[in-house]
């Protein structure tokens, strides 16, 4: 199966190229700007296109002729969509456009997998959650807002051309070569106070808030199953089981650090204007479509990560 990536040079997309390569598919992964160490992109075919280049999409996806398209490539921060809301609004939508567009003229019958957001909804009550599908949509941020019109994108192009389009509505997903999240900041930030003993402190945003967590190799077998089972032109939430207070995220984190001495510090640089309480989705209708369950425990992935980590130097660990 020929596999079209956008968004290799993050942390998902990374590990999915991985993931099909191994799985014996012909894998073009495209990259812009990596937010993961270049160095790790010599792991598959990697080419640099800009998906809000028109001819740099067109001519990748004609010379290619895929047979599959999972589009990940986006602007995925929302602290930094608050920073630069049009850069947002022009990577996630403008570029899921021409994707979208591209794809149409050069092969119509390919199937694509968008990655939607669970920022999507927005503000939820408790009493709320866990939320399904069909929960009305209040983002709360510009990346938000920027991830339902990529949502809708998939729907119309589904309903106007019969684009064979599955969006995976994402929540907390992380893993090695992950940055910007709060889990991946926890472990960097620990990583380097474990060889910087005269500091003592840990940087922090809001631990109130409450977060699933799924490992990125769990997200990705259910991308690759939504692709074969999934419904075109529906959605369809992917994350974890257990919504874990982000206080009781950073002690998990500090029980794995070697350290026993370390405090956390609420940074206010961290803080958004506006949070979403608690995150937390049903993801029944993946399960019930094609049988995906989460599998790695939050503990293997904290592991996991602090095994990358420790491999990297002190200017990789700076956050």
């Amino acid at each position: 199966m020929k596999v079209w990536i956008t968004g290799a040079g993050g942390m998902m997309g990374s590990h999915l190229a991985e993931m099909l390569v191994a799985g014996g598919h012909d894998v073009r992964a495209t990259y812009y700007k990596p937010t993961i160490d270049p160095l790790e992109l010599h792991r598959f075919e990697a080419v640099e296109v800009d998906i809000t280049d028109w001819c740099s999409v067109y001519d990748s996806l004609a010379a290619f002729r895929p047979d599959v398209v999972f589009h990940l490539a986006a602007q995925s921060y929302p602290t930094a969509s608050w920073e630069r809301p049009v850069e947002t609004v022009m990577v996630n939508v403008v570029g899921t456009t021409i994707v979208f567009e591209a794809l149409r003229r050069v092969r119509p019958d390919a199937r694509i997998v968008v990655a939607g957001s669970s920022a999507e909804y927005g503000f939820v009550d408790p009493s709320e959650v866990p939320i399904r599908e069909r929960r009305e949509l209040r983002p709360l941020h510009p990346y938000g807002v920027s991830k339902v019109a990529t949502d809708l994108l998939a729907y119309q192009y589904h309903q106007s051309y019969d684009t064979h389009a599955v969006v995976a509505r994402i929540f907390n997903c992380t893993g090695s070569r992950k940055v910007g999240d709060a889990l991946s900041d926890f472990v960097r930030r620990c990583t380097w106070l474990e060889r910087h003993p005269e500091q003592h402190t840990v940087r922090v945003g809001n631990l109130t808030t409450r977060r699933t967590i799924v490992d990125v190799r769990d997200l990705n077998r259910a991308l690759i199953l939504l692709m074969e089972q999934g419904e075109p032109g529906a959605d369809y939430n992917v994350g974890g089981s257990t919504a874990y207070a982000m206080g009781d995220i950073l002690d998990q984190v500090l029980a794995v650090c070697e350290r026993d001495d370390i405090v956390p510090n609420i940074d206010p640089n961290l803080l958004r204007p506006t949070d979403e309480k608690i995150i937390y989705g049903d993801c029944s209708k993946l399960t019930a479509a094609t049988g995906w369950q989460q599998e790695i425990p939050l503990s293997q992935t904290i592991a996991d990560m602090f095994d990358y980590w420790r491999g990297k130097s002190d200017l990789a660990l700076i956050v």
